[in-house]
């Protein structure tokens, strides 16, 4: 996986060697089914295309969200993990910044194409872009058939009788509904705990601090997953019971010592 943040693009633009980009754009939050959907479209668009992803490193609706946001479903190291397994090689990183901010939409989109060699682009039916979020999907679809630029505009897959989002997500995680959760993620849902200092007799990640979500306090049926601590890339696995308190994931020390000489990085807590 290759990442390239935006001033570096507005100066060298894509290394996509000769190939047009096949693009989409979002904050893919937990990568749900939703997004796999937008994803999938740019990886089979054509084989002579390279998909590329432009994301966000830092989530910037949660600004917009207030006291209403509970919280990251996953980092940035753990979304673009996902989103390589799906087969995109490349993903372009906006920094939120003052000036990105009251770029008008359809200037973004033409800087898209024309430092990136934009050939194709996929979107979902409520993407808003732009300051004030003044250009929505149709009128990107509409700017972009003038240069020929083929654009799908992807609708919401649903669940249940409603559509899939992160925001639906994290209400499931914080209200402890993980099976509902899981529904929307298409697996279960799986915390990055990976460099989150850990101390004392137990082991434990605080993560809200590091404003992600998590399950209302109690206990839960987890999976720890990691590296072994011998070679440094053999896969370890240990079935647990986590505590949920203050924002912290804790695990008591004795199935820390099961699990000794691994380097855990993710807890998936198992509801299906």
């Amino acid at each position: 996986m290759q990442t390239i943040e935006w001033s570096q693009f507005l100066k060298d633009g894509l290394p996509l060697g000769g190939k047009q980009a096949s693009m989409t754009i979002g904050v893919f939050d937990g990568v749900h089914r939703g997004h796999r959907v937008l994803i999938d479209r740019i990886v089979r668009h054509d084989d002579l295309s390279m998909p590329v992803i432009i994301t966000f490193k830092r989530n910037h609706k949660k600004a917009r969200r207030g006291q209403d946001y509970t919280g990251d479903i996953s980092s940035f190291r753990q979304k673009s993990a996902l989103i390589e397994s799906l087969g995109v090689p490349l993903i372009l990183i906006i920094d939120f910044s003052e000036s990105f901010r009251r770029l008008p939409g359809l200037e973004f989109i033409r800087l898209l194409e024309e430092h990136g060699n934009m050939g194709f682009f996929a979107v979902g039916s409520d993407f808003r872009c732009g300051y004030h979020l003044d250009t929505d999907a149709q009128a990107i679809q509409r700017a972009n058939a003038l240069r020929g630029i083929p654009t799908d505009i992807a609708e919401a897959l649903m669940e249940g009788p409603y559509p899939i989002s992160s925001s639906r997500i994290r209400r499931a995680i914080a209200g402890g509904k993980l099976r509902e959760a899981a529904a929307m993620l298409g697996c279960n849902y799986t915390a990055d705990v990976f460099g989150v200092p850990s101390g004392g007799p137990d082991l434990s990640w605080d993560l809200a601090s590091l404003g992600r979500v998590l399950p209302p306090p109690g206990r839960y049926p987890a999976l720890l997953r990691g590296k072994n601590g011998s070679d440094g890339r053999s896969q370890s696995s240990l079935q647990a019971e986590v505590l949920i308190e203050g924002g912290t994931i804790r695990i008591p020390a004795s199935f820390v010592q099961n699990g000794s000489g691994a380097d855990w990085e993710y807890v998936e807590f198992l509801s299906i």
